[in-house]
């Protein structure tokens, strides 16, 4: 495993609320397997959450934070976001995923996106909203990157990534001519992108026909949640054979 991956490993086991999130994930690990948990991380995020209130609270009473209900929501958003990466290194750490995949949190001001998922529209700049990287260390083979908005709901940032794939896909065919001059699209496709969305579902908001219309946007769609999910809905354990079928 690349040693980049062990400290990204090591710098979520060492935020303050992450502790109780990675201890029930270990449990359910041993019930259920390493793979499988995968489509129980919104039920581990459910039954960490009364032990990082007290985590919550204690800050509170220390004087550490004032507003409780902000602390929450960025705890619950950012959580999210460590425990779907911490959870696909140690898939990686065992041998489940390609030992030279990069796998990136939250990745700020990359050079991959910097200089190949940059779309121009007139005098602005459109990037994808991103909360996970994943790409091969490697220069020998061009192979996909992979992007992925990891969001506890809907409601949140999910559009931005979208839109950003349908101007991409508007700016790389050629049958579009017209709306690319229309809205001066310019784009350097040279480089090859997938786009993902993870969600914990917790609103039950998945299979709203309005969202479901908008997942089909994206060209991975996972829910870290338990039952019988339909296209373009899959289950998050199956991220680990589309990652494996893209690296091979």
């Amino acid at each position: 495993m690349l040693e980049s991956n062990k400290e990204t490993a090591s710098s979520i086991e060492n935020r303050y609320y992450f502790k109780p999130i990675k201890d029930i994930l270990e449990k359910k690990i041993k019930e259920i397997g390493k793979i499988k948990v995968l489509d129980h991380l919104t039920e581990v995020m459910r039954c960490a959450q009364p032990h990082v209130e007290e985590l919550i609270q204690k800050r509170k009473y220390d004087g550490d934070i004032t507003n409780v209900d902000q602390t929450r929501k960025n705890i619950a958003g950012n959580a999210f976001q460590c425990l779907v990466v911490y959870s696909l290194i140690g898939l990686q750490e065992k041998g489940e995923l390609n030992t030279d995949l990069v796998i990136t949190l939250k990745p700020k001001n990359h050079y991959l996106i910097e200089k190949y998922a940059t779309i121009k529209v007139g005098d602005d700049i459109q990037k994808p909203d991103i909360d996970m990287l994943i790409y091969e260390y490697t220069e020998s083979e061009k192979k996909p990157v992979m992007i992925y908005s990891i969001k506890t709901s809907l409601r949140e940032r999910a559009g931005q990534t979208y839109r950003w794939k349908l101007l991409m896909d508007i700016a790389t065919s050629d049958n579009c001519k017209t709306i690319k001059e229309k809205y001066s699209l310019s784009y350097d496709a040279s480089g090859d992108f997938k786009v993902g969305f993870i969600t914990t579902n917790f609103y039950n908001e998945i299979m709203n026909p309005q969202n479901q219309g908008m997942l089909r946007f994206f060209d991975f769609a996972y829910i870290t949640k338990d039952g019988n999910w339909k296209k373009p809905i899959s289950s998050f354990s199956e991220i680990v054979n589309d990652l494996n079928s893209i690296y091979k």
